[in-house]
């Protein structure tokens, strides 16, 4: 599975330099900033087909980690079936923790309570970072499905730092 992932990316990559669309760049510039990842809005100001230029930046191993990284974040304001295969392949199958921990926040964003099979899923994984991204997704879901599911993990969650950031994320709750 890892090396269909890989000819994924690299196949995406090499497709995505030769076919970069007139918005790279643009979204590229959009990316690269440090104190505070893109907003909806400033993806949108570029203009159409930003998910096409995201997905292809993404994907592309040229491009540097932290550009990347804010590419898969950016994906769960543009919730389509082609970003969720992505997010769910790069969830389950990126060589860097960095990649699946943004595939975590981007689904949650874009897919809510949909993404909660996902997020149970990325709650189990031994990468304890993860984990605790997953606890931040979780705990931003709307409905409230999110808590419950941190609620019966913490019973069971065997990390001291994962069960610190359920503690937080469930008073924080609280006092919402």
């Amino acid at each position: 599975m890892m090396r269909r992932a890989m000819a994924v990316c690299v196949a995406l990559s090499v497709a995505g330099v030769a076919w970069a669309g007139p918005q790279r760049e643009a979204v590229l510039d959009v990316l690269s900033g440090v104190e505070s990842p893109p907003t909806h809005a400033d993806l949108q100001a570029i203009g159409e087909d930003v998910t096409s230029e995201l997905l292809d930046i993404a994907a592309d191993v040229s491009v540097p980690a932290s550009r990347r990284g804010r590419a898969i974040t950016a994906l769960g304001f543009y919730p389509t079936d082609a970003v969720r295969t992505f997010l769910e392949t790069q969830l389950r199958e990126a060589d860097t923790s960095l990649y699946r921990r943004k595939a975590v926040g981007a689904l949650a964003v874009g897919w809510g309570a949909e993404a909660l099979p996902l997020l149970k899923e990325a709650l189990e994984d031994a990468d304890v970072q993860l984990r605790i991204a997953t606890v931040g997704a979780l705990a931003q879901l709307d409905d409230g499905a999110g808590i419950e599911v941190l609620q019966q993990r913490l019973v069971s969650e065997p990390d001291l730092h994962v069960k610190d950031a359920i503690t937080k994320a469930l008073k924080a709750e609280v006092t919402e």
